[in-house]
């Protein structure tokens, strides 16, 4: 009984969240943001269980439109599957973190290599290419989640606040596509720096708001904020030391969502839709209005140490 008082408010947040962005427009993680910090989770919480949420949601996002098939996976095709789940639990037992983690690595990398391959070779950039590109945000999310031990933790909700506001502010600026054009791939590399703060990942607006001439950046931007969310979620651990094993149960809530509901989709054409950057400014102003508290989220007990981990000491 102890355990389902735990995990049903996470599932109810996750589907709550995913309902209320697909009937709104408002970006996932920006709601879910703004649920953890009211379910009053502490700066260190917020963007740990975040990040997670994000990488397995976009899974499920992705895979809502495009069916994942063994038979078609690049690394571990068809029976070959097997070897990463053998991995994947051999992880857990020791620390659950990281054979979370490792499946995660495992199902988004392959989805990766299917958009790399999707994507037209005219202008689909060097593998080269793209390993710079997400070098370059992964470091940027890692210094971003390391500086989130600089904000005090009782004004971390203000911060959070204004930096969704200043997504709205910005993706109605960018509704003349010819702005901006020289230094967008700039402003998205920024954006990863924000995650790294924030744990957001607008990459649906920001997609919903791509320029007149699409940069190679901009176009692969989903695979590159991706890896750089992986590369912030391992250092938001290793920093801070944080996992729940409970609010994972907030992805089994959205994914409920996603599946029954579908997600959102905004159009590549035109301006961006007036009624979401609204609802999103009155959500959040009412969020900041209530002014949540940090005193941490539920957890099982001992979730964060298998016994094989204590008895390894490691």
């Amino acid at each position: 009984m102890e355990t389902a008082t735990i995990i049903l408010p996470f599932v109810g947040a996750g589907l709550v969240g995913a309902l209320f962005s697909r009937f709104t427009g408002m970006n996932l993680s920006m709601c879910m943001l703004c649920i953890f910090l009211y379910m009053g989770a502490t700066p260190e919480q917020t963007l740990a269980v975040l990040l997670m949420f994000n990488a397995f949601t976009y899974f499920t996002t992705y895979s809502q439109t495009h069916p994942v098939q063994f038979s078609t996976f690049t690394f571990f095709k068809g029976a070959k599957f097997i070897i990463p789940i053998v991995i994947t639990f051999a992880l857990a037992m020791v620390q659950p973190f990281f054979g979370i983690v490792f499946f995660v690595i495992v199902f988004l990398a392959e989805i990766f290599a299917k958009m790399y391959k999707a994507t037209d070779r005219a202008v689909r950039p060097a593998k080269k290419e793209l390993a710079k590109m997400a070098v370059i945000a992964s470091a940027l999310g890692l210094l971003g989640t390391a500086g989130v031990m600089l904000i005090p933790e009782r004004f971390y909700f203000i911060a959070a606040g204004v930096v969704i506001i200043g997504f709205v502010v910005f993706i109605r600026a960018a509704a003349d596509r010819k702005r901006w054009q020289r230094s967008w791939d700039r402003i998205l590399y920024f954006t990863a720096l924000i995650m790294g703060v924030t744990g957001i990942d607008a990459s649906d607006w920001l997609g919903a708001v791509k320029r007149k001439d699409v940069s190679p950046l901009a176009r692969m931007y989903p695979l590159v904020i991706n890896i750089a969310i992986i590369a912030a979620l391992i250092g938001s651990y290793v920093w801070y030391r944080y996992f729940s094993l409970a609010a994972l149960f907030a992805t089994i809530g959205a994914s409920l969502g996603i599946r029954f509901f579908g997600v959102y989709r905004h159009g590549e054409r035109g301006t961006f839709s007036y009624i979401t950057l609204a609802i999103t400014f009155v959500a959040v102003l009412v969020f900041m209005i209530i002014q949540p508290q940090p005193t941490g989220l539920p957890e099982f007990p001992e979730a964060h140490t298998s016994p094989v981990w204590k008895l390894l000491n490691f």
